[in-house]
């Protein structure tokens, strides 16, 4: 087997300080897969990270690439269960600590311990990739390892409504950012019984926003063309809506979330915003709303977004728009960053 492999590297934490390189394939531990990598999703957060523009230092020199799938070639001799040419996916939780409290009542995403692949630990822009046993799950034989490697995006749209927001049948679900992971959350809402789901974006959006109908949304506003509070304030009873997940995260569309949720209603927030947001919060108080934070997924969820694809009930194909070999990163970057992509996949290189 060959020692090194083809890896799109950032290698300092400065602006656009990221290469192709060759890094040497992993070596696995007793309880450790070794991955080879079928296809990598990039990931919105990936161009910020090249750019530099994220709140936090990388461990440089740091292979990216957190959203993946492939197959096994090699196991750990504590591993049980897996062979391999077993297809899997993976979590992205590369390490933690498993023995705080947080990691026993499964919050180990929030473990202080933790390091995710592509941010702290090296991820899948390579031919391989190495896996602690515990986060794999397998892929069922009639999806594809080319969907399989975009689970991650599916389970964090799946755990923000299911488990940290409510959503019942006769429900007016707003969501705002109709990126990869809106769309999801768009679909998880159609699949938890929401009557009303309204895609809501921006100028730049509007081949989104009619994927957002093909996929699931009622209704679809332009927030700068379109008087989304007025239309959105003039329907049902004129209290609002009962959800509103804001997948965009800027300190605007928090605000459009206060002015639009119905009181007792909730904010369900996934998108990063670390500018001050420069507006008073207190509406969430006069209305009795709930702000809650989403971050990430546990095995539970992805063993149960597996079963959504496996059934049909989830078609992730419709937003893969692009497929580039790991040598087009910059490209793959451009059109995330450019909007021209809703998901663009990248294949390794040998």
């Amino acid at each position: 087997m060959e020692k090194t492999m083809k890896a799109v590297v950032k290698y300092d934490n400065v602006a656009n300080a990221t290469e192709l390189r060759d890094m040497p394939v992993p070596e696995i531990g007793p309880t450790d897969v070794l991955v080879r990598v079928a296809y990598i999703g990039i990931c919105g957060t990936d161009p910020h990270m090249h750019q530099n523009l994220v709140s936090f230092e990388m461990n440089v020199p740091l292979i990216f690439g957190h959203e993946f799938a492939g197959t096994i070639e090699k196991v750990g001799s504590e591993v049980k269960g897996y062979k391999p040419g077993d297809r899997v996916t993976a979590e992205t939780h590369a390490d933690y600590c498993g023995e705080c409290e947080l990691c026993r009542t499964n919050q180990y995403p929030v473990c202080r311990d933790r390091k995710g692949y592509g941010f702290k630990a090296h991820g899948a822009f390579a031919k391989y990739v190495k896996v602690p046993a515990r986060i794999l799950h397998r892929v069922p034989d009639n999806v594809s390892l080319k969907e399989a490697a975009l689970t991650e995006p599916l389970c964090v749209a799946y755990k923000a409504l299911v488990h940290s927001s409510r959503v019942n049948p006769g429900d007016t679900v707003v969501v705002i950012g109709p990126g990869p992971i809106g769309m999801l959350c768009i679909k998880m809402a159609q699949i938890c019984g929401a009557s009303e789901i309204i895609a809501v974006g921006a100028s730049g959006d509007e081949e989104r926003l009619k994927m957002a109908l093909d996929y699931g949304a009622t209704m679809a506003l332009n927030s700068q063309k379109d008087d989304v509070e007025s239309i959105i304030m003039s329907m049902g009873d004129g209290y609002g809506v009962d959800l509103v997940v804001d997948a965009a995260g800027v300190s605007q569309t928090l605000k459009l979330s206060m002015d639009i949720i119905r009181p007792g209603g909730q904010i369900t927030k996934i998108g990063w915003g670390p500018k001050p947001v420069g507006f008073s919060l207190d509406p969430l108080i006069s209305k009795g709303v709930t702000l809650r934070g989403h971050f990430s997924h546990t095995w539970d969820v992805w063993e149960k977004c597996l079963v959504l694809l496996s059934k049909g009930q989830v078609d992730l194909k419709p937003l893969i728009t692009h497929e580039l070999t790991i040598d087009k990163w910059e490209e793959g970057f451009r059109l995330v960053e450019s909007r021209e992509a809703m998901k663009v996949v990248l294949k390794p290189i040998d």
